[in-house]
């Protein structure tokens, strides 16, 4: 006998979401094939290059990684000569990072390849972008809102 699907199966727009960040890195995966950086690299260095020195913790926020996961990246970037820790003036344990001019180089490599695939994305497009980018930023707002959320119930069922 075939298994009847229910009629409340429909999939989530969480699904839509998770499905759509795996079809993007199928599209950036060979675009920077030939890139001195990676996609998630080029995600790391473009925040650095937009909004200047960041601590760690506003890069893996701004990029959407945990934080052990950046201080992968910003380890790498440290022993390749692409960015320099700048002291926090009031709390001497703390620092931002910034590019050094190595890694603007490379920065500026792998950005001529996400262009050419951004370009190729742009173009597909059948939608206005402001309205896309709107509702992404709402999604991610929600992401945020939904994980702290969790973490709290997790913290307060742990404690």
């Amino acid at each position: 006998m075939k298994p009847t699907k229910p009629a409340h199966s429909e999939l989530s727009l969480l699904w839509h979401v998770f499905a759509m960040g795996q079809r993007v890195k199928v599209l950036l995966g060979p675009a920077m094939a030939g890139s001195p950086l990676t996609p998630d690299e080029y995600a790391v260095y473009s925040v650095l290059f937009d909004d200047g020195p960041t601590p760690p913790t506003g890069l893996a926020r701004r990029v959407g990684m945990p934080p052990t996961t950046m201080s992968h990246y910003v380890r790498a970037m440290l022993e390749r000569g692409h960015a320099e820790r700048i002291r926090s003036p009031q709390d001497g344990r703390s620092f931002s990072l910034a590019l050094t001019d190595a890694g603007l180089v490379v920065h500026r490599q792998a950005g001529a390849h996400f262009n050419e695939a951004n370009d190729r994305f742009r173009e597909a497009l059948e939608v206005d972008e402001a309205f896309l980018a709107r509702a992404l930023g709402e999604i991610g707002r929600a992401a945020d809102a939904a994980a702290a959320q969790m973490a709290g119930q997790q913290a307060r069922s742990a404690g």
